[in-house]
């Protein structure tokens, strides 16, 4: 039997993304090993923006190594999970004093949606 398709349309990407304030960050330490901090979120344009503390772990790592994954998730019930990863290439927005702000160019997108199971 085929695997059910549970992706996300690209319209649904969007409306999900746009209602998200939290994601995941994956980077790449400077060691190779990978590490995952919390950072503010936004969907402006079709594009993700994240916020990380200034000089914290994610924002060094990105400097360094700009390759990243943006996870965004909910998870309300076991058939209400939905998420996104972006992955792509973090550049630097802009600074201030307690944060930095990369815009995502993510040439990859993966999405599921498990309310699209058929049960």
């Amino acid at each position: 039997m085929p695997r059910q398709r549970v992706d996300m349309t690209p319209g649904e990407v969007a409306a999900f993304l746009a209602g998200k304030r939290v994601a995941i960050v994956g980077t790449l330490g400077r060691d190779g090993a990978p590490d995952g901090d919390p950072a503010a979120f936004s969907w402006v344009d079709g594009e993700a923006r994240v916020k990380v503390e200034r000089d914290g772990r994610a924002h060094r790592n990105l400097l360094g190594d700009p390759r990243v994954v943006c996870s965004v998730e909910e998870f309300p019930s076991y058939a209400g999970i939905k998420g996104v990863a972006l992955h792509g290439v973090a550049r630097l927005e802009e600074g201030e004093p307690a944060g930095a702000t990369f815009r995502i160019a993510a040439p990859r997108i993966e999405s599921f949606d498990f309310a699209k199971i058929r049960r």
